[in-house]
């Protein structure tokens, strides 16, 4: 406890680390309080610049907002958003401007919100949200972006809703 107070007091004085700019790119912006937005700038093939490497963005109250990293001017790697309070609003990873992997949300109060699988920027695979309680709100499964399977919803106190089957659908014809 003591060692997080320190460390939000330091981050407080001294601001956030550097950003560490990929070699032959050059940072751009600034962060606050004299900018909102800082991210790194490379060129393409033509000479015109585009994204490569990591940004950061604030809220306008300075407050950290939104962490993601470029590849080629795409969105490619780790992402996270953040409530206006501090805590993760949500987080997964990107591949070439798509998502792929767990993709977490979160309740501003920094409960789980919802947990998806994603692959090739389609929700894929298993999916459950949770009431700000902590309970489980929704169960099911996704297949290449269509519900699949069985779901199960549920009230704030655990009791069964109700439960649909959409069948499984395969990814090819």
């Amino acid at each position: 406890m003591i060692r997080a107070a320190i460390l939000a007091l330091a981050l407080a004085l001294v601001g956030p680390p550097p950003l560490d700019c990929p070699k032959g790119t050059e940072r751009r912006g600034a962060s606050p309080p004299d900018d909102f937005e800082i991210w790194c700038d490379g060129k393409d093939p033509y000479g015109q610049p585009r994204r490569e490497g990591p940004s950061r963005t604030w809220y306008d109250d300075g407050a950290p907002w939104i962490e993601r990293v470029f590849h080629e001017g795409i969105v490619d790697g780790p992402f996270r958003e953040r409530h206006r309070n501090g805590k993760v609003a949500r987080e997964g990873t990107y591949a070439m401007g798509r998502k792929v992997g767990t993709w977490r949300l979160y309740y501003e109060s920094g409960a789980p919100e919802e947990e998806s699988e994603w692959r090739e920027g389609m929700p894929h695979g298993r999916f459950v949200a949770w009431w700000p309680t902590g309970a489980i709100r929704s169960t099911g499964r996704h297949c290449g972006g269509a519900q699949c399977g069985r779901w199960q919803t549920f009230d704030a106190q655990g009791k069964p809703l109700g439960e649909v089957d959409y069948g499984e659908q395969r990814l090819t014809p």
